[in-house]
C-alpha cells in the first residue's frame, strides 16, 4: 500500500459518512494495516480500519467484546465494464486532517470485479449521483470505495 494525500472528493464524501454504533466481537486482527475483522450481533463479519492514534490493534485479542462506532464504507465511483471477472486491484491509504493536529486515515480500494456475494459481505453507501439502477447481477464494474473506519472503540 502507498500513502497519498486524499482527494477533495474523498474528503467531502467522508464528511457525509454515517456513523454506526455496535457491540461486536473481534474475529481477526491485522497489525500491518491496523485493522480488525469484527463479528456483529447477527454473526456477520466486517473489516474495519482503525486509526493507530485511536487504538493499536495488537492490544486487542480475538474474542474480545467491543463497543465500536465506525463510519460506514462509502462508494465513491462505479463504472460498468465490458470485461468479466477480477482484472485489477489497487489499494491506497489516505491521510485525512483532523482536529487538534491529529490525522486520521482511510483505506481506499479500487477494484474490477464481477458483482456477486463476497466472503465478507460489505454494505457500501452510495451517493445519489451513482447510477446503481443500471447495474445487473453478473455485470463487471470498476468500483472505488473507502473502507469502514472506526471513530471510537472500547472493550465491553
Amino acid at each position: 500500500m502507498r500513502r497519498t494525500p486524499t482527494s477533495d472528493a474523498a474528503q467531502a464524501a467522508l464528511g457525509k459518512a454515517d456513523v454506526v454504533h455496535a457491540q461486536v466481537r473481534v474475529a481477526a486482527l491485522n497489525a500491518a494495516t491496523n485493522s480488525v475483522t469484527l463479528r456483529g450481533p447477527r454473526g456477520n463479519l466486517g473489516d474495519v480500519d482503525v486509526n493507530p492514534a485511536l487504538v493499536d490493534v495488537t492490544l486487542l485479542r480475538v474474542g474480545d467484546k467491543l463497543n465500536v462506532a465506525y463510519e460506514q464504507a462509502l462508494l465513491l465511483r462505479i463504472d460498468k465494464l465490458a470485461t468479466k471477472g477480477m482484472r485489477e486491484r489497487v489499494e491506497t491509504t489516505v491521510a485525512i486532517p483532523a482536529s487538534a493536529g491529529m490525522t486520521s486515515s482511510a483505506h481506499r480500494v479500487r477494484v474490477v470485479v464481477t458483482l456477486r456475494g463476497p466472503r465478507h459481505q460489505q454494505v457500501l453507501r452510495a451517493a445519489q449521483d451513482i447510477p446503481l439502477d443500471r447495474l445487473r447481477v453478473g455485470d463487471s464494474v470498476r468500483a472505488e470505495f473507502i473502507s469502514p473506519a472506526a471513530v471510537a472503540l472500547a472493550r465491553n
